[in-house]
């Protein structure tokens, strides 16, 4: 840096008036890379506009407004002729300026070696695919890493890589389950590290989304049953589902306790973990029917001793406990009826639930007469109105428009006595 740039760095520092205008200047430098764009102090002091005029030559008032470059051509008019604005800015804030072309090339960079760095450690194929779509597509998760990465480069490469190798610790050992604590102290000898809440967590999350090719999880019930389609056990304790009447086996065999539950007829409340334990579930019918309401369920099971088939209640949207449970009952080619509230929550569970299992499941007292007999004076809320739209193409499409069209909820207490009929009545 040249001699006259200090100097007449020092002299802009010796007057307080320059210094608002030298950071407006450096602004601009650093944006256009180039003495480009116009400084404006609409609340110029007077000590600013006379700071302008040592420069200029002429006088100014609020608004003080010039050009950058006609900043720098003046300058060439003074005894520091010879000195480039860069120059002078660098001198005068003591750094070294970088246009943002410059700085994004540079954090580009910085990413992009992170991200061979991070791809370098893993051995999981799915990582490989996935840190490649990160650099070429921007896949899931890329704004996340980029955002993170700006604030801390090595703290997000640190989670980049344990949650790389939390899945390279899966897909070694692809038949056993795991708790989430586990598996992350096992990996990186903090049982918090996969945490859901912490950047390591969401990163892992991002990565089995990736890896069971399905969108980055909404809200726990879609985190959960991530977790759990990857093998890994998450709130298994508080995930439950109620049922009543069900065969639940332990390898070939009736399990013992849940024996006692079906043959007097008693309501059987099961954890995630205590499914995670069964190996099958079925029915004597063939059939399972399914309430949404819990006082829907308690009520109907007041008449347990007279069903001929089970119920099972999944107390609104259906856990990763529920899921389970459906799952061990379809892979059985047991039957399934579900029955819900009109609203938008009520007939999009029974929607999806009819997409999870579309050969197996059918609504139950689910149609537009069943709403017309049912249908309360509680207007149906936007929210739930709007969750009516996931309803188009399925099986539940007519309901739903009637439920729309009408504007009012339709509660499932309504219809209790057609669905104790079904249940005790010999199908």
């Amino acid at each position: 840096m040249s001699e006259q740039a200090r100097a007449c760095a020092a002299y802009f520092r010796s007057r307080p008036g320059y210094r608002r205008i030298m950071t407006e200047l450096l602004k601009k430098y650093r944006s256009f890379g180039r003495p480009a764009g116009i400084v404006r102090l609409a609340d110029a002091t007077q000590e600013e506009c006379d700071a302008a005029r040592g420069i200029f030559g002429r006088p100014f008032s609020p608004p003080l407004q010039f050009q950058t470059a006609q900043f720098e051509a003046a300058l060439q008019q003074t005894s520091f002729q010879g000195v480039s604005l860069k120059e002078v800015l660098e001198r005068y804030f003591d750094t070294e300026i970088k246009t943002r072309n410059e700085l994004r090339e540079g954090e580009n960079s910085r990413f992009s070696a992170m991200l061979a760095q991070v791809s370098e450690q893993a051995d999981s194929d799915t990582c490989h695919r996935w840190l490649q779509t990160l650099k070429e597509t921007q896949g899931g998760g890329y704004q996340l890493l980029r955002r993170e990465a700006a604030k801390d480069l090595e703290g997000t490469k640190r989670s980049l890589i344990r949650a790389c190798r939390s899945l390279d610790w899966l897909e070694q050992r692809p038949q056993e389950a795991v708790r989430l604590a586990v598996l992350s102290a096992q990996v990186t000898s903090d049982p918090h590290a996969l945490d859901s809440g912490t950047l390591c967590g969401k990163l892992f999350l991002y990565l089995l989304a990736f890896s069971s090719h399905q969108k980055y999880p909404e809200n726990a019930e879609q985190r959960d049953g991530l977790y759990y389609e990857n093998g890994i056990l998450c709130d298994s304790i508080s995930s439950l589902v109620t049922q009543t009447g069900l065969v639940l086996y332990v390898g070939a065999e009736e399990h013992p306790a849940y024996r006692l539950f079906r043959q007097a007829r008693e309501i059987c409340t099961l954890s995630l973990s205590s499914l995670s334990g069964l190996t099958g579930a079925r029915s004597l019918s063939g059939r399972a029917y399914i309430v949404e309401n819990e006082m829907v369920f308690t009520q109907l099971c007041d008449r347990s001793a007279q069903f001929h088939s089970p119920l099972i209640c999944t107390s609104g949207q259906p856990s990763v406990a529920a899921l389970r449970l459906l799952d061990l009952l379809t892979s059985e080619g047991m039957e399934l009826f579900y029955s819900g509230d009109f609203d938008g929550k009520g007939l999009s569970i029974a929607a999806q639930l009819h997409s999870r299992y579309p050969k197996l499941l059918k609504p139950w007292h689910m149609t537009p007469d069943d709403y017309g007999l049912c249908r309360s004076d509680v207007p149906l809320s936007e929210t739930s109105r709007s969750l009516l739209q996931g309803c188009a193409g399925t099986c539940l499409e007519k309901t739903a428009e009637a439920v729309k069209q009408f504007g009012q909820v339709g509660y499932q207490e309504l219809l209790i006595p057609s669905l104790e009929t079904d249940l005790t009545k010999t199908p």
